[in-house]
């Protein structure tokens, strides 16, 4: 009698699995071990499917498809093995047939960025941004695949919404911010990739002004030639008990009222203001930001000019807000973010606020 084809399966998967450990191991059942793989689409040699660990995970995922702790030691058996390309398709089919699963996203696209197959990584990163579209991280994964892809427009918008989705300002690494400064370099927008720069810094002067920094602002400032504010100081007064500090700004002439806020990368508009300031937009650009409405849809753009009583700063990059989402509060037209502000030498205590034209860079 000629054996059948699953017998001689069982038979090899078996003489391998007792081979490569020098004991007997439970039986497997091949047909089992084959469905699963051919679920999550992976195709491995047998030799490597039939040892363990493989074989165990994928014993695991066979008696319960959508076992998180199963798929994530089937993903780390597999990138032991060599076998990356097959861990982050298992990761990714996991995902999609067990309802949307982020961690698994999440490692299928570092796998991804370090095989250098960066459309894949843009795909699955935007596949988890769907599943979590408040989360910074899929974001920055996105960023860091258009960025290595030489796509450093998509890559400013990412890192850009990045940072603002961040929860926690005080705990955010410089990554994103130097990250988002190279890829304005890389277009040669040597002006601009000073403002994620003086971003980080203000955040923690104590921390984050160091030589490293200083000298980042200090090359870029040379290579762009880059003009600072001008005027003289003006001081304002820090309101309570909110501590908000409202300013009169004006935008290509046209005049409203802002928020200063240290934390926003950018100077943001509520699009009504915007249009009647007649700031440049790009259209193409995408970013989202937190608002007093939860998160907002924004696009990129420049002002010609921007000033706050006698200080004036040419040439700056705004964000635009949805006006659904774009809500600074009763009166407020936007929030003065360190676009302008890193043009100045700002000092805040609890009583005042005090800009001034800073040394030449």
């Amino acid at each position: 009698m000629i054996p059948s084809l699953k017998f001689l399966c069982s038979l090899i998967v078996s003489y391998v699995a007792f081979s490569a450990t020098g004991a007997a191991q439970a039986p497997v059942d091949v047909d089992d071990l084959l469905t699963t793989m051919e679920r999550l689409a992976i195709h491995v040699p047998m030799e490597i499917a039939g040892r363990d660990p493989i074989r165990r995970h994928l014993g695991e995922l066979s008696r319960e498809r959508c076992d998180q702790q199963a798929i994530a030691d089937l993903g780390s058996a597999l990138d032991k093995a060599g076998y990356r390309r097959e861990a982050a398709t298992a990761h990714i089919r996991f995902s999609a047939t067990c309802g949307g699963h982020a961690p698994s996203l999440r490692i299928a696209v570092n796998i991804l960025l370090k095989l250098s197959d960066y459309s894949s990584a843009v795909r699955v990163a935007s596949n988890l941004i769907t599943l979590e579209p408040f989360n910074d991280n899929g974001y920055f994964l996105r960023a860091l695949a258009h960025d290595r892809a030489g796509s450093a427009q998509k890559a400013i918008d990412d890192y850009v919404t990045a940072i603002e989705l961040f929860g926690n300002k005080d705990k955010i690494s410089s990554r994103g911010y130097f990250s988002l400064a190279r890829s304005y370099e890389k277009l040669g927008q040597f002006c601009d990739a000073i403002t994620p720069i003086e971003s980080w810094v203000g955040l923690n002067p104590a921390r984050n002004d160091t030589s490293q920094t200083r000298s980042m602002i200090a090359d870029y400032a040379k290579k762009g030639n880059c003009t600072i504010g001008v005027g003289k100081q003006e001081v304002f007064a820090v309101s309570r008990p909110y501590n908000n500090v409202k300013l009169p700004v004006s935008v290509n002439g046209m005049r409203g009222n802002f928020l200063l806020d240290t934390g926003a990368t950018f100077v943001s508009l509520k699009n009504s203001f915007a249009e009647k300031a007649k700031v440049q937009i790009d259209q193409e650009s995408a970013v989202r930001l937190h608002t007093a409405n939860g998160i907002g849809e924004g696009k990129r753009g420049r002002a010609t000019v921007i000033e706050l009583r006698s200080l004036q700063a040419k040439d700056v990059p705004i964000v635009v807000q949805d006006e659904a989402k774009a809500s600074y509060g009763d009166g407020v037209d936007g929030l003065l973010g360190m676009s302008f502000l890193s043009r100045f030498k700002v000092t805040i205590d609890t009583h005042q606020v005090k800009i001034s034209p800073r040394d030449a860079r």
